[in-house]
């Protein structure tokens, strides 16, 4: 993305905290009274047919699982019975290191937070057309609703359909810009002269990096060969990149009037909803809901907490600072953050997906989807995110991705990521380990993208290591798979497999002391590129790597021993990059311990696998994860 500067986390911190630190004031009394209580654990049990006043036992369970929470302390469970629950819970308290208060579903029933209320009340408005109150606003792009557990379009054009990702958009013909205000022409627009005034309008503008919005002050139709225009209001990001021209992709909405196909909705001022189903038939035959609430766990306050089977819908998890030694294993989460309106594009409104911001925290064995922003977000310490599938992210083509890295002594590992607006990885640690993961179908929605993107920021030795991306061809400065951007420095890259992008890696403006080792990097037009050839190299290696096409490197690199092997793999057309006995890299590397250290031969093979030993495995064991349904997980 050249010239263009990334908005860092700034507001990220490393915590290391004491797990006790805030029980030290009572001279440490309390300290050892919730110890004593690991002897005397105890199960709280939840049921939606339960009482609050009830005593939390099987036979007589608690209503809410925030009642079970209150309850709870160190080496307690709390056992959810199966059901819908509409709450946040909010963790006051906190286990130990020996001892986490637990909260899990009970004997393996499903479990289900749910963020949206259901909308009842309908009456028949014509045209398919149903009406009901709904009492509650998020605000201008912020409502959300769903129709059996499946997010349902606000009223747009054009009309698209439910697959978040890959949605149906409007191409801008010729178009007139200034710093402030943009026309742009389309045959398409037919409607008539002011009818689209005061919508909002979301469009990839210039290079399309990220997808902003705007808002409509004029608009005509088209009349015979004259295309219809819409003039709109916008950030100007960049004179020279962000400025929208011809070819750019947009939609309109923000409008009633616009709410004219099946799978669409519309919200009034005065709180009245308008809805017409996926199959335009009565709502009273479907469970209708729209999101309230943002969190279904928010434990920003609490350590040592272990979730674990449950299954949140419309809503996501919060850590915070102060949030040592949580752990979320097998979960699913659906539609974990939405929102239209983001007139920059460049970081989303607030942080959403998966939150993990303390000190030690885990995300394991999950599977998380359809999210407007990013799918986790890591800005703790010594925080693990571990075996996930992370899908249908970023669905609002923003810079956001699948795992936003943004902390410190991280481990990344054996995620699989796919069906992102954008990045798979955008980076802004230190000291992490990226180690094992798959990451294709990046970049949906934008361009100059990197399953692992970065933007001007010294790693401090972080690594990233036996990696396969792939499938990320797009236009404008194309698809990247490991992108160091912005004179990023100090990563150590060996072993990793990329194929099926625009360039295999990126290295732009001055990138200094990067160590770049025994990679296969195959590609459909760069091999490793920069935007910059007389840009300053000194210190990064780049050896032992098969580079299936052409190089356009900086100044000052070292390059030794890096070959093309003539496509010698057991079965390169289908991405089979095995070595084939003979080829050319086989036996050929040199010594670079310890990143060679085991190999089969006389010498080290050159790339990514060497013949002879078991290829590393990479990505989420789909066995081991929750399944993800396709509405409510009841």
């Amino acid at each position: 993305m050249p010239f263009q500067p990334r908005p860092h986390l700034g507001s990220f911190s490393h915590p290391r905290i004491s797990a006790i630190g805030r029980w030290k004031s009572s001279g440490g009394a309390l300290v050892d009274r919730l110890e004593s209580r690991t002897l005397l654990s105890t199960t709280w049990f939840v049921s939606p047919t339960g009482l609050d006043t009830n005593p939390g036992t099987i036979a007589a369970p608690f209503k809410t699982i925030q009642h079970g929470a209150d309850a709870a302390g160190p080496g307690d469970t709390v056992a959810i019975r199966g059901g819908v629950y509409h709450e946040t819970v909010v963790v006051h308290n906190s286990g130990t290191s020996a001892a986490r208060i637990i909260f899990k579903n009970y004997n393996n029933e499903r479990v289900t937070l749910d963020g949206a209320d259901p909308i009842s009340g309908w009456s028949a408005a014509g045209n398919s057309v149903y009406t009901a109150p709904m009492g509650w606003n998020l605000g201008q792009g912020l409502n959300q609703v769903f129709v059996d557990g499946q997010m349902v379009n606000e009223a747009r054009w054009p009309n698209t359909t439910l697959d978040v990702s890959h949605p149906v958009l409007a191409t801008a013909g010729a178009t007139t810009a200034t710093s402030t205000v943009a026309t742009i022409s389309d045959l398409a627009l037919t409607q008539p002269a002011g009818f689209w005034v005061g919508a909002t309008i979301r469009i990839g503008s210039g290079q399309d990096w990220v997808n902003q919005t705007g808002t409509v002050t004029a608009s005509t139709p088209t009349v015979g060969t004259t295309p219809g225009t819409v003039t709109f209001t916008y950030l100007q990001r960049d004179p020279k990149y962000s400025v929208p021209k011809l070819g750019n992709h947009y939609y309109l909405t923000g409008l009633a009037t616009a709410l004219d196909g099946p799978g669409e909705w519309f919200r009034s001022a005065a709180g009245q909803l308008s809805l017409r189903t996926p199959a335009s038939d009565s709502p009273t035959g479907h469970l209708v809901e729209a999101k309230v609430r943002q969190f279904g766990f928010d434990m920003a306050n609490a350590a040592y907490i272990r979730i674990d089977g449950l299954n949140f819908f419309a809503c996501s998890i919060n850590t915070g600072n102060n949030s040592t030694g949580v752990v979320i294993n097998h979960i699913t989460a659906r539609y974990l953050q939405h929102f239209v309106i983001d007139p920059g594009g460049y970081l989303p409104p607030t942080a959403g997906g998966i939150i993990l911001r303390g000190t030690y925290d885990v995300l394991e064995n999950s599977v998380i989807a359809d999210t407007a922003g990013d799918g986790v977000y890591v800005s703790g310490t010594s925080v693990q995110v571990t075996n996930n599938s992370i899908h249908d992210t970023d669905y609002a083509g923003i810079d956001a991705a699948s795992i936003r890295i943004g902390g410190y002594g991280d481990l990344i590992d054996h995620n699989t990521m796919y069906y992102t607006g954008r990045d798979a990885m955008l980076f802004s640690g230190n000291a992490d380990r990226i180690l094992n993961n798959v990451a294709h179908d990046y970049g949906l929605q934008t361009t100059d993208v990197g399953a692992f993107y970065t933007y001007g920021y010294n790693g401090h030795g972080t690594v990233l290591a036996y990696n396969r991306f792939y499938n990320c061809v797009v236009g404008g400065f194309g698809g990247v798979g490991i992108f160091f951007d912005g004179a990023s420095t100090n990563f150590v890259v060996h072993h990793n497999i990329i194929w099926n992008v625009t360039s295999a890696m990126r290295l732009n403006f001055n990138a200094e002391n990067l160590q770049i080792y025994n990679n296969t990097l195959d590609a459909t037009t760069w091999g490793m590129d920069t935007n910059d050839p007389t840009a300053n190299w000194s210190g990064t290696i780049i050896e032992n790597n098969i580079i299936t096409h052409p190089v356009n490197f900086g100044a000052n690199a070292q390059t030794p021993n890096n070959i093309s092997n003539h496509k010698m793999f057991v079965d390169y057309a289908n991405a089979n990059f095995t070595l084939v006995p003979g080829a050319p890299a086989v036996d050929t590397g040199l010594l670079i311990p310890p990143y060679t250290n085991g190999y089969v031969g006389s010498a080290p093979d050159i790339g990514a696998l060497e013949l002879g030993l078991p290829a590393f495995v990479s990505g989420a064991t789909l066995s081991s994860l929750p399944v993800l349904s396709a509405g409510l997980p009841l």
